[in-house]
């Protein structure tokens, strides 16, 4: 066996690639902190924004910056959008031992086409969407606290 055949070449079809590409941790971890950075500049490097208070600080303040769904959906905010995404995933994530990013295509649109970002737990597939939540938001006018409650309750079954 030469060295090229150690590792598998598996090929994705390009919606598979797009999620890759959006989910590699190094990227997730500079997409979310230059979210945090235009959001919430005074977080300092040691602060858990995936929290309560804080992370309900920042759903506050991102509220008030995309007013109302529109807003959130906006061609000139898609990339602070995308922002907001992560940083719901990732407040799952880090909140929920064992709960990991997962692809669930369909639920990222309208600002997703070729994937949905969610977070699941791989043993029992339970966890949520991310576009609902940040529609609970603007939407569903839940507000920042319906959201951290969603937060702390995805994953648990019904």
């Amino acid at each position: 066996m030469d060295d090229e055949q150690i590792g598998f070449d598996i090929e994705f079809d390009e919606q598979t690639e797009a999620f890759l590409d959006w989910v590699a941790p190094e990227r997730m971890e500079s997409e979310v902190q230059a979210f945090l950075a235009r959001v919430a500049p005074d977080l300092s490097d040691d602060s858990q924004w995936w929290k309560p208070p804080l992370s309900t600080q920042i759903m506050e303040t991102s509220a008030q910056l995309f007013s109302d769904w529109a807003g959130f959906l906006a061609p000139e905010n898609r990339e602070l959008a995308d922002g907001l995404i992560r940083f719901l995933g990732e407040c799952c994530i880090r909140r929920r031992a064992g709960m990991t990013w997962t692809n669930s295509p369909g639920s990222g649109t309208p600002l997703y086409t070729d994937f949905g970002p969610a977070a699941h737990f791989a043993d029992s597939g339970l966890g949520c969407e991310l576009m609902p939540l940040a529609s609970e938001l603007f939407e569903e006018h839940f507000g920042p606290k319906g959201v951290e409650y969603s937060i702390r309750m995805a994953g648990k079954p019904a």
